[in-house]
């Protein structure tokens, strides 16, 4: 799959920036990092009228999972079903769709030294709100980019291997575990927040999708699509 003309990749190197919205800095040594999308985490329930749930679902995975393969430096993956296979390329990461956080930072410990997880949901999810989460994990055991809106989370980082005080339940993506990380922590610093983010799940949400993004394009076929044909 070519990366897409006019879509500058994130980078995640440590040379100097000329421009904070195309290249973020991050810490002086590298880190190994993944980033992966929970697909069972989809869209079908923001699907508009006269688009298959289904469709619909598909379309912002394809473009959320380009969100994360976009990062320099960092692998891509998505934990779903098989027929998600054909949306990767080639060298990304295929996990099973039912697959936990914690288990998802076992089977990387010692080949990642940072994992980034998102929801199927996020098709013009900003590069660089994942740049930001990154940049923060070297000092930090966990953080959380929260859904702009609602209760949930539009990323959760961790570094590896795992700090044992983090819970189980903390990688709902639809419920923001802030601030009982924030109590459950050694240190307030081991826990850090991201900028937030919208995801899509009501018709309603669709609105919030930003048409001066670059990316999105199969979500933003589909509506276009479905608009044209409902004239």
């Amino acid at each position: 799959m070519p990366l897409k003309a006019g879509r500058p990749k994130i980078p995640m190197s440590t040379e100097s920036a000329p421009s904070a919205e195309r290249r973020v800095s991050a810490q002086p040594t590298a880190r190994r990092r993944a980033a992966l999308v929970l697909a069972r985490y989809d869209a079908t329930s923001a699907a508009p009228d006269g688009i298959a749930p289904e469709t619909f679902a598909a379309a912002c995975l394809l473009d959320s999972y380009e969100v994360v393969a976009d990062l320099i430096g960092v692998r891509s993956g998505i934990a779903g079903p098989a027929h998600v296979a054909e949306m990767l390329w080639p060298g990304a990461l295929h996990l099973a769709p039912d697959i936990t956080v914690p288990d998802i930072a076992r089977e990387l410990s010692g080949l990642v030294d940072e994992v980034v997880v998102v929801p199927g949901d996020v098709p013009d999810l900003p590069g660089l709100v994942l740049a930001k989460l990154f940049k923060v994990l070297h000092r930090t055991d966990i953080a959380i980019a929260p859904e702009h809106g609602g209760r949930g989370c539009v990323a959760i980082g961790v570094s590896l291997p795992l700090a044992e005080w983090i819970p189980d339940d903390a990688f709902n993506l639809n419920q923001n575990s802030y601030a009982r990380l924030g109590v459950l922590a050694p240190r307030r610093s081991r826990c850090a927040l991201a900028p937030s983010w919208h995801r899509l799940r009501t018709p309603a949400d669709v609105t919030r999708l930003d048409p001066g993004l670059e990316g999105w394009e199969e979500t933003r076929a589909l509506l276009g699509n479905s608009t044209a044909h409902g004239r």
